[in-house]
């Protein structure tokens, strides 16, 4: 028998469960609250957030602000021995404003918190870093109040490379608030690696690439406990070009799978273009 496959539209989180097999419908969610709709919404906003981490002046600047420009906060400490980019030991502290950007993903983006970057080796230059998140929100507004949502991390990402590629270990705690619904708890540990299609250099941003992604979701939200894998179906490909966009991967498939409350299936969700959100679709199994 061919498995429910159910197509929902990013945001539609209001939205009811249709009949098995509509997969024209755009707001089918076949799970209580579009609990499928908000996993993969989660699951997009932090690899979105991980790409930045690859190149932590991209902290500075997060969720592809546009163009480069002088960053909002300042670090407590300039120091960079080796001049890699990454300062021996900094902290730094957000409030909006200054770090107030408009118009990123059709929203208003304000971020608060603090970041603390270290280089795990600040006498030889290289890509290794290890950055801590304490209440680093993000606070998206949009003309319509439905469409509002926060996402805050604590946690820490270390990472690790050469000019061959990177690799990201990250264990995260994330709370996603919904519009409407129960904020949603989750925890992350994953490993994302990147692997360059030129190679990487110190201290510049990423080039076009691929980034694959393993790891575990943990998720509660009102009565929601989901224990979920994350695995890679097809390599995410970065594009560079779309560094000034709020998608910058064209291409890619990540799944999320496990038992959904009383359903087990899988949250896929593809990339296709540009400047594109991804298309989430929920498989039930058998």
């Amino acid at each position: 028998m061919r498995p429910c496959v159910y197509v929902l539209v990013l945001g539609a989180l209001a939205a009811g469960p249709t009949a098995c097999g509509d997969s024209t419908d755009p707001d089918a969610d076949p799970l209580p609250d579009n609990a499928a709709t908000a996993v993969g919404l989660t699951v997009r906003d932090n690899v979105e957030a991980s790409i930045d981490a690859f190149y932590p002046a991209r902290l500075l600047q997060p969720l592809s602000t546009g163009a480069a420009q002088d960053p909002c906060v300042t670090a407590s400490s300039p120091a960079d021995t080796d001049g890699d980019g990454v300062p021996d030991d900094a902290s730094y502290t957000f409030t909006a404003p200054p770090c107030r950007f408009p118009d990123v993903r059709g929203f208003n983006l304000d971020v608060v918190g603090q970041l603390r970057v270290v280089d795990p080796a600040p006498e030889t230059a290289g890509f290794g870093a290890v950055v801590d998140f304490t209440n680093f929100r993000f606070s998206l507004t949009a003309d319509d109040p439905d469409r509002n949502y926060s996402v805050t991390r604590n946690g820490r990402v270390t990472l690790t490379g050469s000019t061959a590629g990177l690799e990201l270990s990250t264990e995260m705690q994330i709370l996603r608030t919904f519009s409407g619904l129960s904020d949603a708890a989750v925890e992350h540990v994953w490993t994302v690696g990147f692997e360059p299609e030129t190679t990487l250099q110190i201290n510049q941003p990423l080039p076009n690439g691929s980034v694959t992604i393993a790891g575990t979701i943990n998720w509660s939200r009102g009565d929601e406990t989901f224990e979920l894998t994350l695995s890679t179906l097809t390599p995410l490909h970065y594009n560079a070009a779309c560094a000034a966009t709020g998608q910058r991967f064209d291409a890619g498939e990540l799944a999320v799978s496990g038992t959904f409350g009383e359903t087990p299936g899988t949250v896929h969700i593809g990339w296709g273009g540009c400047g594109e959100d991804p298309n989430i679709e929920f498989v039930a199994e058998d």
